[in-house]
């Protein structure tokens, strides 16, 4: 039997669009000699569609889109994902209709059928970059178990729940009848294969090596970049280039999404920023060949101070200063809720969030400051990952400054940050990354309580559990007593404030289980 596998992309609510989609493939099928067309699961809906799912009249569409499908064609037959389950049509009939699902794990959206001596397993399965290998391991056991060769079949594109975007990357599989995997599909492109079985075996297609984690995170990146910009309908976009390490990253990611003419770099320097800094936002926009401009901010910031000095409240004597926290509060308001919105608005563009999922944590950003912008891009990524991301990107040369790199992490937002004299972030993001991370992403989820008794049973079994080094814990900490008051102080800030702005932070692209938003769903209480 000739199988045709067509690994599409799915635009989520937009049924009669996916139809035309399958309706091309189809026709590719039946001019390569396909039996059999198989596609993704929810390849006429979308999966993740909110209350659209619940309007009528939208089933309605997605049902005549159904059936259209079923007749498109009488010279084969098709496997497909409805809204409602998956279809089988055996030459221009529907036969049956698979509403129950393979139970490979919570997240996943997999419906199941046996066609003949095959299985065929439709899917709609974000990339999660822990996942790939297990899933795998998944299919090749129900292969096993079946003796029945298999067909992936996952669909590509991007959807989201509001507040977390997902990246489907499509990567479709094929098993012989004893689990041997014998083709691969490309990760986060369109493609149809024919492929031939025949006594349990599969021949074509092959076998591609997977990327690296890091190489699988920058493709997902800029893929979700791209289709979720052209989903809101935005061409271009405004990065507040700081030069530090979030917005040169967030800056080559746009780009190589939506091109180098689109992405309009700014540095907006007060005293507190360095030579060092603002050369490397420069050396930057050098590199990628994009718009750049400085625009400095401090005579706004002293224009709004002056003003409220010379204010005061009816009933109330507090002195209207700017000071301490609230200049530094001012700085990162100004940049991006003044600065960045409005050349966004003079360019025709959209402007960034680039905060990462270390500073998200634990609040070390400003509300309505740096926590605005159309989407996170780098918002499920922890710090130390998103160094790793700017090797990866500058592996073929030197694309985000070794300046941006090697500067201590910094906001620069008082003489405190001074990155000359190697000042910087509070959050020692080595150490600080993989506490946060045991937090979060074990199971079951971890608390303040259970890393204070992991701490309390030595420190040898405290580094090697959370993943950090014996040697970088002794460099922060002069006693396990002053490392258990920084765990409470830092976790006391993720479970509060730290929170209100979390669940105002844009939509966070996502690339794990344990991503802030649909994933770890929060409630103040």
């Amino acid at each position: 039997m000739k199988v045709y596998v067509c690994q599409m992309k799915v635009l989520p609510g937009k049924p009669e669009a996916n139809l035309e989609t399958a309706k091309r493939y189809v026709e590719q099928a039946v001019a390569a000699g396909a039996h059999l067309v198989v596609f993704p699961a929810f390849c006429i809906s979308g999966s993740l569609l909110g209350g659209l799912a619940e309007q009528g009249a939208f089933l309605e569409r997605c049902r005549k889109a159904c059936d259209e499908l079923i007749e498109f064609s009488s010279k084969v037959d098709i496997a497909f994902g409805g809204h409602d389950g998956l279809y089988y049509a055996k030459a221009g009939k529907k036969e049956r209709l698979v509403k129950s699902s393979l139970a490979l794990s919570e997240k996943e959206m997999c419906n199941i059928i046996q066609i003949g001596d095959l299985l065929v397993c439709a899917g709609c399965v974000p990339y999660i970059k822990e996942d790939g290998d297990e899933f795998q391991r998944m299919l090749s056991k129900k292969a096993k178990e079946d003796c029945l060769p298999l067909l992936f079949v996952n669909a590509v594109g991007s959807q989201n729940t509001g507040k977390n975007i997902y990246g489907f990357a499509g990567g479709s599989l094929a098993f012989n009848d004893n689990g041997s995997l014998v083709a691969t599909m490309p990760l986060f492109e369109e493609r149809g294969i024919l492929f031939d079985v025949v006594y349990g075996k599969v021949t074509g297609g092959c076998v591609k090596e997977r990327e690296s984690t890091i190489a699988e995170i920058h493709k997902a990146l800029v893929f979700m970049i791209r289709e979720n910009l052209n989903r809101f309908g935005v061409n271009r976009v405004v990065i507040g280039a700081s030069g530090g390490i979030d917005s040169a990253v967030s800056a080559a990611l746009y780009v190589e999404a939506i091109g180098k003419e689109n992405v309009f770099l700014i540095n907006m320097p007060t005293r507190f920023n360095s030579d060092t800094t603002k050369n490397a936002a420069r050396d930057l926009a050098d590199n990628l060949g994009t718009p750049y401009m400085v625009a400095p901010i401090s005579d706004i910031l002293n224009t709004i101070g002056q003003s409220l000095e010379r204010c005061s409240f009816i009933r109330n004597d507090t002195p209207m200063k700017i000071e301490g926290i609230n200049y530094e509060n001012l700085q990162a308001r100004i940049r991006s809720g003044a600065v960045l919105a409005s050349v966004a608005s003079v360019v025709g563009a959209a402007f960034t969030c680039n905060g990462n999922k270390s500073e998200v944590m634990v609040g070390y950003c400003t509300l309505y400051g740096d926590t605005c912008g159309v989407m996170c891009a780098l918002g499920d990524l922890w710090k130390t990952e998103v160094y790793a991301l700017a090797h990866e990107i500058n592996k073929e040369k030197e694309i985000i400054p070794v300046a941006s790199i090697d500067v201590p992490a910094s906001a620069e937002l008082s003489d405190a940050q001074n990155v000359d004299e190697g000042k910087g972030d509070p959050v020692k993001y080595p150490y600080h990354d993989r506490l946060f991370a045991y937090w979060i992403e074990k199971t079951p989820r971890k608390c303040l309580e259970d890393s204070m008794e992991l701490l309390e049973s030595g420190v040898d079994r405290y580094c090697k559990e959370i993943g950090v080094s014996v040697d970088i814990f002794n460099s922060l900490f002069a006693s396990k007593e002053d490392a258990l008051e920084d765990m409470k102080g830092w976790y006391r800030r993720f479970s509060g404030i730290a929170l209100a702005k979390r669940i105002q932070l844009p939509p966070v692209l996502t690339l794990t289980r344990h991503a802030f938003g649909h994933d770890i769903q929060e409630v103040q209480i």
